[in-house]
């Protein structure tokens, strides 16, 4: 499916205002965001360290370069992710929504896709794991954030 490049960019910016919705309460876990409570992944910091590093591998694939580890601890993930947030709005203002992107994945298969195929995969990919985390955060006895993308395209 094609985008537009200005439904791409929509996309993007909801995506990344949904992230900053989320970051604040990641943050204020501290030590809980590494209690484990089950899951795809064992706990809030462990999946929030697979979002933020599967964003940083297909950044890196679109920049035609190998993505580097994640910290260890919420606030350096954060750093990351506005770093990754920056590169990709620049990356993408320069792109088209129908850009052919070849890449290898990690056990070295090739593939290719459009840019629009990417841009669908990670916000369909993070959406998915941030249900994730409010199950997590309710499994802490805490309330997660609400914040859905209708409501950023309603701002």
């Amino acid at each position: 499916m094609s985008m537009e490049k200005a439904e791409l960019l929509g996309l993007i910016r909801g995506h990344d205002w949904l992230w900053e919705q989320w970051w604040p309460a990641l943050e204020a876990l501290a030590e809980q965001a590494h209690k484990e409570v089950g899951g795809s992944f064992p706990s809030v910091f462990a999946t929030t360290a697979h979002m933020v590093a599967s964003e940083l591998t297909w950044q890196a694939r679109c920049d035609g370069q190998v993505s580097a580890s994640t910290p260890k601890d919420i606030a350096g993930l954060r750093l990351d992710w506005q770093v990754l947030a920056g590169r990709r709005r620049e990356w993408l203002e320069a792109a088209s929504p129908l850009d052919q992107i070849s890449y290898q994945t990690s056990t070295g298969t090739a593939y290719t896709n459009t840019v629009s195929d990417i841009a669908l995969h990670l916000t369909s990919h993070a959406h998915f794991h941030r249900g994730q985390l409010a199950s997590q955060f309710r499994l802490l006895g805490l309330k997660p954030p609400s914040a859905h993308l209708i409501t950023f395209f309603r701002l």
